[in-house]
């Protein structure tokens, strides 16, 4: 069996609700504030928590398969389940929650105690509130390097964070083709240089949420309702980038650069003519999905570490790629995707005249769908070029240049049981139906 064939952990979810349910049924206060995220932001307590402290059996954590590490605070992490640290402790305890920026957090949420931990450092921990021997906490995970205590630089430390984090930003975007994506290589290879793999990623990644960000409407909308809590984006499943087979080989190099390895491969089939490169950055905490064309031919191929030879077909990521530019420069992300109450976020947003597209996962242990794609405006020579190699139909080129082509999504992903992995299953429909040359917009709403 493959080390990537993921699979549920009841034991060790029911584990983690245990402690979460008791720390709201000691605290009131607690309950509450997951009561609020619900209402305010269509999730649940389990989606943001990064650890929790709880006088938890160690014989009941390797019974349910959580394993001791070296990190600083002793947390217990399961190896194969996506789920919070376990730290066992004889109290207080603490529920601590992942989110973007904890001096935000603790000011949205009236705390006043002291944020621990350096500014841009791996963890910064904030104590929003004390309520019966449960404190909630607030934490701003960059790397797992630093375990579950705050971590401390100094200011020589800092002020080489900040160098690296503008150079991420700062990159040239919009130099096409192999230039463009050697600038990206050559930007990650500095900031590593600066920070470490960790920080690096971290660093990027907080980047591209946000150019990401800036072109999707759902996201704005989700982010808003998130920040109003002071959560940010600590409710992140994965991002995804999408990319052409020319420059499929550098956007593999950057992802090395900063340390992700490759897990899991997705081949959509021949007719989808697609696959993808699943990739984890285990110290950042960080999965990306990377999308390229493929031919029947290469399902077997290890194509990310094999240079792609050029096709004359061009499907879904090509034409996408072909139409607004490489996910890594001028595009964006395909799709950011964050784990949600997946029934109530539809109601919710749907209320903000946020559309879905049908589920392409509906399982007990895994829910996903998009929103519909934001229509982005398209340069008329990217049309132009598609149409006389054959790769676009004249009416759709009109459409595109009339309306804009498909762009971006928010999706919506629920787990269940500790479910790690993706659906190998229904790629290709899900495929198909975002292909720019398919999908069709949905029509205005009437107007009540």
């Amino acid at each position: 069996m493959s080390e990537f064939d993921w699979t549920t952990h009841p034991e060790a979810e029911a584990l983690v609700h245990d402690v979460l349910g008791d720390a709201c049924r000691r605290s009131p206060s607690l309950a509450a504030f997951a009561d609020r995220l619900a209402a305010e932001t269509s999730t649940h307590l389990i989606d943001w928590a990064d650890h929790l402290v709880a006088p938890v059996a160690e014989g009941d954590l390797v019974a349910a398969g959580f394993a001791p590490s070296e990190l600083p605070g002793g947390p217990w992490r399961h190896p194969g389940a996506q789920l919070p640290a376990l730290v066992p402790s004889a109290g207080p305890d603490a529920v601590a929650l992942r989110v973007d920026a904890v001096a935000a957090f603790a000011e949205i949420q009236g705390a006043h105690g002291p944020v621990l931990g350096s500014p841009l450092s791996e963890l910064r921990l904030v104590e929003v509130l004390e309520d019966r021997g449960v404190r909630l906490l607030g934490a701003e995970r960059r790397s797992w390097a630093a375990g579950v205590e705050p971590a401390e630089r100094s200011a020589v430390e800092v002020a080489a964070s900040v160098e690296a984090r503008d150079r991420w930003a700062r990159r040239d975007r919009h130099a096409e083709g192999a230039e463009g994506m050697g600038r990206a290589v050559e930007a990650a290879a500095r900031m590593v240089g600066l920070v470490g793999t960790d920080l690096a990623t971290a660093y990027a990644m907080e980047g591209e949420r946000a150019y990401w960000q800036r072109r999707n409407r759902a996201g704005q909308l989700q982010h808003a309702r998130q920040e109003r809590m002071g959560m940010g984006w600590g409710n992140q499943d994965h991002h995804t980038f999408r990319s052409s087979r020319a420059a499929f080989a550098e956007l593999m190099a950057c992802f090395r650069t900063l340390g992700f390895a490759a897990r899991e491969r997705f081949y959509a089939g021949e007719e989808a003519g697609w696959g993808a490169q699943v990739l984890e950055q285990p110290g950042a905490g960080v999965v990306v999905f990377a999308d390229v064309d493929l031919e029947a031919a290469e399902r077997d191929l290890d194509f990310a570490a094999a240079p792609l030879p050029p096709s004359e077909r061009m499907s879904t990521v090509g034409v996408w790629c072909a139409l607004h530019g490489e996910s890594v420069l001028s595009a964006g992300m395909h799709h950011l995707e964050g784990q949600f109450d997946f029934d109530r976020l539809r109601d919710d947003l749907g209320r903000d005249g946020v559309g879905f597209m049908p589920p392409f996962s509906d399982m007990a242990h895994l829910r996903q769908c998009f929103t519909q794609a934001e229509m982005w405006p398209v340069e008329p020579a990217r049309v132009r070029a598609l149409v006389d190699a054959g790769h676009l139909p004249r009416e759709r080129a009109e459409a595109f240049l009339r309306d804009g082509a498909p762009g971006s999504h928010l999706e919506n992903l629920a787990r269940g049981g500790g479910f790690k992995g993706f659906n190998q299953h229904n790629v290709s429909k899900t495929m198909r139906a975002t292909d720019p040359r398919r999908y069709r917009a949905p029509a205005p709403a009437a107007a009540p």
